[in-house]
Parts: C-alpha cells; sequence; structure tokens
C-alpha cells in the first residue's frame, strides 16, 4: 500500500509515540540533572518580565522612590512541629499608575537572619503602567530559611502610588496543596 493506505495512521502514531517517548526521556533527563546539580546551580531566581512590559529607563532624579519589604515563607513548620514543608514563591511587582513608568531599581532575596541571599536584577529595570514582574523561588530552594523576605526598591519619574507588592507562596506535601499570600509593607529606603 501507499503512503495514503491503511499503513499510513500506524506509521503516524508510530511516529508520534516516537516523539512523546523522546521528548519524555529528555524530560527525565532535564529533572535528574537538575535534581543531581550543586545547590548553587539549582538555587538560581528566575525573574520574568516580558520586553513589552518594559520602557527605556528615565532620565533624571527621581520624583517618588521607596522601598517594600515583602515576608517570604519558604520554610514553614506544621503537625506541632513534626512537619517541614518547604514552599515555592512567586514575588510579584505591579506598576500601579496608569500614564507612568515605575522603575525597579532592585530586588534582594535575603534569609531569616536577614543575611543577602542574591539580587534578583542584575540592573533597572522600567516598567510601563499597569505592567509586572515576577521573581520565582522554587520549592527545593531552601536558602532563606523560616524567615526568608525580598527588599524591593523602586522609584519613578513623577510621583506616583507606590507598587502593588506581594509573594505568593505554593506547597505540596503528600496528597495536599497549601496555599498562602504575603503583601509587602513599606519600609524606610536609605
Amino acid at each position: 500500500m501507499g503512503r495514503g493506505g491503511p499503513d499510513a495512521a500506524p506509521v503516524a502514531g508510530r511516529s508520534a509515540v516516537r516523539a512523546f517517548v523522546t521528548l519524555g526521556v529528555a524530560a527525565l533527563g532535564v529533572a535528574l540533572a537538575t535534581a543531581a546539580a550543586p545547590p548553587s546551580v539549582k538555587a538560581q531566581q528566575a525573574v520574568t518580565v516580558a520586553p513589552e512590559a518594559t520602557v527605556p529607563l528615565p532620565e533624571g532624579t527621581p520624583a517618588a522612590r521607596g522601598r517594600i519589604l515583602v515576608p517570604l515563607h519558604s520554610t514553614v513548620m506544621a503537625g506541632g512541629g513534626r512537619t517541614r514543608l518547604n514552599f515555592s514563591g512567586v514575588l510579584s511587582v505591579h506598576n500601579p499608575s496608569d500614564r507612568d513608568p515605575l522603575v525597579i531599581d532592585a530586588v534582594e532575596y535575603r534569609d531569616h537572619a536577614g543575611r543577602l541571599v542574591e539580587r534578583s536584577l542584575p540592573r533597572p529595570v522600567a516598567l510601563k503602567p499597569f505592567a509586572s514582574l515576577q521573581v520565582v523561588i522554587p520549592q527545593e530552594d531552601v536558602r532563606g530559611g523560616f524567615g526568608a523576605s525580598f527588599v524591593v526598591d523602586w522609584s519613578s519619574p513623577a510621583p506616583i502610588e507606590e507598587p502593588v507588592v506581594e509573594a505568593v507562596m505554593v506547597a505540596v506535601h503528600g496528597t495536599q496543596g497549601f496555599s498562602f499570600v504575603s503583601p509587602g509593607r513599606r519600609v524606610a529606603r536609605p
């Protein structure tokens, strides 16, 4: 039979199965490589900001600036202290202005003792009105400990409301899922 005969469907089916198995093996390889990687490799934070959500950095002296502290409960004790739950965390920073950019000058991830764990941004980022950025801490990243936090420094070329900043924590333990939100709070910026 030719290509369009009864043999065509099984060949196409075998190709699809082969491609699926190949993708599955590749995904398993990536997962195993990540799990076996040293902590410094697998603990890297992922910063997500779409290119279309940014504008060039404004020039001149900022008209508004501030600092926000966001608790990130990356590790929580449960069951009367018998169970330790590690959470993934997503920091979200939103520009509340409908006309002016918001510059995120710095995002620092700090541990339970207040020590700097990592600087999340290599350089400042200017967000368009109503745009946002996210920083992800994977569930297996326990560098922050029980009282981790983010410190977000921001500025704007025009007087604007302070950004909306919060962290969402999510964990899966056995068949149970846990999640909660931690709002940011204004603190003094030196």
